[in-house]
């Protein structure tokens, strides 16, 4: 019996599929009631029952405050929906788990399916990840696997094409869905698919538009009659007049931009205030009002172009995905922006389930635990089978080998293809057997393993199905969708800053261990504690803009002895392809061990940390502009302009958002703030660079002239090691990686010219230059001064050492010059 998932479910926004992998095709299955492909993803909750899909869409015009959709958007949130019907409130988790159970019961097979394959969106953070993962768990699912939607539909795309031969360039998918949207640049390497790139936004779909056709179409008419003041704040609001008007108006709006596909106008029928309203929507109206979000969906193709290099020329074609890109103007938009050739060859709604399960077809399930005391067949042989092999190739053979267990003695084998096309002839059975297959050719080739006793009579053995799919593509693997990295302490700056562990693109899963310096004591008796801070964003963003995945606190109260400033702790981060985060974190000296594994699924959206996070990114923003303009690059400092513009936007509209918003504002605004934060400190990034170099080259002559002039061998050797990947780092273009190798030069440089007489006589003449009362304490200030001068007629360098740290400390704080008390810089 096959261990192969085989299921792929598309959990959508808007609507929900469900498909199997079988014989080298896959089938999505239909809802026995009404025969639909698609189920929407909506729940509703009566008094006596919950309803889910089209009936529970058609309770939104009758009972709309107990009916719920679009939660795939505040998955991994800390929203949820209350239900008056109930009296309870239910998460995004609860509400997808209701639609998933549903889907089980498209499968008219009878088929009880225990491990399934669930798509993402591709820029689904680990938070959101998890929160699906565990809504497949809460409707039943043993094993949830994860699979980014680009991937599904890209599968869904190539294994359609009857000539693999045809797919060697590269080509973009645009996955424009009820809620998300997604671009994936993809190329086939060696017979595997690999999605290289991707970029994205989880508050982008087809939900924007039909709030789009509400707030900028349908209220500016009705405010135009003049009797609905504050009306767009009472259909928001949760507790405001009109908000059970909002659900009904979303529904419609719906039909409206669906109607408005092949039509040029619409009309929308409701009632406000016992007063029956008719308007008519055109297409022109509609296309003005999502233009920009179509133009920003643009955009972001545009920006993965630019960061690989590519022209129009280099893609094959744009292929279309997602219930949305039905819409004329995203195909036309699209087309005519890119000078891409667009493909709409798959179905965009179906095309996400169908790459599901092609991928579920190439991925084993664990085993459950065996139960106790299970029963045996009468008759059939306790052999079993442990098999590997490649379940999709572009070869005509494939390698097959398996590892019997059980009493083989005596026994014999025979592999047959299914359409007589192969027979491995009848050998004998040992504990570890192989052999070439031969394909047919895109094709699903099905195996199976006979066995036979010493008489060559077949015998009952458990054996399982070998399925392998001939010309048809498998994925390389899923990249991870923005940067993992971990908080470390910037005590040049007294703040913090990000440190790079896993690249954002980088294959799943992953692991890596470092080593970092304990940067201050925390003693037994103390309050202090260690913090080792992992959070998903961009290396280049601050620390708190970024989304917080796990976080190890070691507490002084953790600890078997003092932990010293300067000792080493060892830290190993370990993400699974299903994204659990493993961290692990050693303290060398006090070999004390601490490790935990992180499965975050709720992000907490603090009103006033969002405020804060704007504020602080509007004082870098201002800084920036100054530098800037000062440097007459006017046009970075336009773009820093721009920047602060949508800052203030973002901040007034968080004091406008009342505190029981309905909508997704304020996790759009959260992403755009993320999205700016990224933007703010790449910009001047370029010039950044180029600085962070020129330093590295000055101080890297600045190292090897003393080294030389000392003929200091053992440094001479440290040097050596700093600089022998010098090509990779500075060709990395990342800033952090630069200067941290530049810190590296600047130490060991201090550490060649600590010694030398002439630094401390310098430093001498420096603070002995400064008038005595511009000292904390101008007496023991001129007494220091003193005792140096006579240190220096003895030529004592070491009392003339001790007397200019004693001028330092006097200095007041605001004033001290660490820069010319320690030549580079180092703390």
């Amino acid at each position: 019996m096959s261990n192969q998932i085989n299921f792929g479910i598309d959990l959508g926004t808007t609507n929900s599929l469900i498909g199997k992998f079988q014989n080298g095709t896959v089938e999505i299955f239909k809802n026995p009631f009404g025969q639909k492909e698609t189920l929407p993803s909506v729940v509703a909750f009566r008094k006596d029952r919950i309803i889910v899909g089209d009936k529970a869409r058609e309770l939104i015009e009758k009972d709309p405050e107990n009916v719920f959709s679009s939660f795939k958007r505040k998955m991994g949130t800390s929203e949820s929906f209350f239900v008056p019907n109930t009296s309870d409130f239910k998460t995004p988790v609860e509400l997808s788990a209701m639609v998933l159970r549903e889907l089980k019961n498209f499968i008219y097979t009878g088929e009880k399916p225990d491990a399934v394959v669930i798509t993402i969106p591709a820029s689904f953070d680990t938070i959101q990840s998890n929160a699906t993962k565990k809504a497949g768990n809460d409707a039943g699912f043993r094993e949830v696997q994860l699979l980014q939607e680009p991937i599904a539909a890209s599968l869904a795309f190539a294994n359609k094409q009857t000539d693999a031969g045809s797919l060697q360039g590269q080509w973009l998918v645009y996955d424009l869905g009820g809620g998300t949207f997604d671009v994936a640049l993809v190329k086939i390497i060696d017979g595997e698919m690999r999605v290289t790139d991707h970029e994205g936004d989880n508050y982008l779909g087809g939900v924007d538009f039909d709030i789009a056709i509400i707030e900028k179409l349908v209220v500016p008419q009705l405010q135009q009659q003049g009797q609905y003041p504050d009306l767009l704040t009472e259909l928001r609001s949760a507790r405001g007049k009109y908000n059970t008007l909002y659900h009904i108006l979303l529904k419609k709006a719906e039909e409206v931009k669906v109607q408005l596909t092949n039509s040029t106008a619409a009309e929308i029928e409701f009632e406000i205030n016992e007063e029956d309203i008719y308007l008519t929507i055109t297409r022109d109206q509609f296309e003005s009002v999502i233009y920009d979000s179509i133009q920003y969906s643009v955009d972001l193709v545009k920006k993965i172009l630019v960061r690989n290099n590519l022209a129009a020329a280099d893609i094959m074609e744009v292929v279309m995905i997602g219930g949305s890109t039905y819409i004329p103007l995203v195909k036309k938009l699209v087309a005519a922006q890119l000078g891409i050739a667009v493909n709409c060859s798959v179905d965009p709604t179906t095309a996400v389930a169908v790459g599901a399960a092609w991928y579920a077809g190439t991925r084993s399930a664990s085993a459950p635990k065996s139960p106790e005391n299970k029963p045996a067949i009468a008759g059939e042989l306790n052999i079993q089978f442990k098999t590997a092999y490649q379940k999709n190739t572009a070869d005509k053979e494939e390698y097959f080998t398996a590892i019997v267990t059980g009493t083989v003695a005596g026994l014999s084998y025979r592999i047959v293809r299914a359409d007589g096309g192969y027979d491995s002839g009848i050998k004998p059975l040992q504990e570890r057997i192989s052999e070439m297959l031969l394909l047919a050719e895109n094709n699903n080739n099905v195996f199976n393993i006979l066995v036979f006793d010493a008489a060559h009579n077949e015998v009952a053995v458990q054996a399982p199905v070998i399925a392998i799919t001939q010309g048809k593509f498998n994925i390389h693997g899923q990249p991870l969708p923005n940067d993992i990295c971990i908080e470390i302490d910037d005590l040049e700056n007294n703040t913090t800053k990000l440190e790079l562990i896993f690249e954002k693109n980088a294959i799943l899963p992953l692991r890596k261990t470092i080593i970092k310096e304990v940067m201050k004591t925390i003693l037994r008796s103390g309050q202090d504690s260690l913090l080792i801070n992992v959070v998903e964003g961009s290396r280049y963003a601050i620390p708190g803009s970024c989304v917080p995945l796990g976080m190890i606190e070691i507490k002084s109260t953790d600890l078997v002895t003092d932990l010293v400033k300067g000792s080493d702790v060892e830290i190993t981060l370990q993400i699974s392809e299903s994204r659990d985060l493993s961290v692990k974190a050693v303290l060398l000296m006090n070999e004390q061990e601490f490790s935990e594994v992180f499965n975050p699924m709720v992000r907490q959206i603090n009103m006033g940390k969002l405020q804060d996070d704007i504020r602080q990114l509007r004082i870098q923003a201002t800084e920036k502009l100054k530098a800037f303009k000062n440097s007459q690059q006017y046009e970075l400092a336009a773009t820093v302009q721009d920047i602060q513009s949508d800052l203030d936007y973002i901040s007034g509209r968080l004091e406008s958002i009342s505190t029981d918003d309905v909508t997704d504002e304020k996790y759009q605004l959260e992403e755009k703030k993320r999205k700016l934060a990224q933007l703010l400190d790449s910009t001047g990034k370029d010039q950044q660079i180029v600085e962070v170099t020129e330093n590295y080259f000055r101080q890297k002559d600045y190292c090897l002239r003393n080294i030389r002039e000392e003929n200091d061998t053992p440094r001479l050797t440290r040097f050596e090691q700093i600089i022998k990947e010098e090509s990779t780092y500075l060709s990395s273009q990342s800033y952090y990686t630069i200067k941290a190798k530049t810190d590296e030069l600047i130490n060991l440089g201090w550490e060649i010219v600590r010694n030398k007489p002439s630094t401390w006589i310098n430093n001498y003449y420096f603070y002995s230059n400064i008038p005595p009362n511009d000292y904390t304490n101008p007496q023991m200030a001129a007494r220091f001064m003193e005792i140096g001068e006579k240190a220096l007629e003895r030529q004592n360098y070491e009392e003339l050492k001790a007397a200019v740290y004693q001028l330092h400390n006097l200095m007041p704080d605001d004033k001290k010059t660490d820069q010319q008390l320690k030549g580079t810089g180092i703390g």
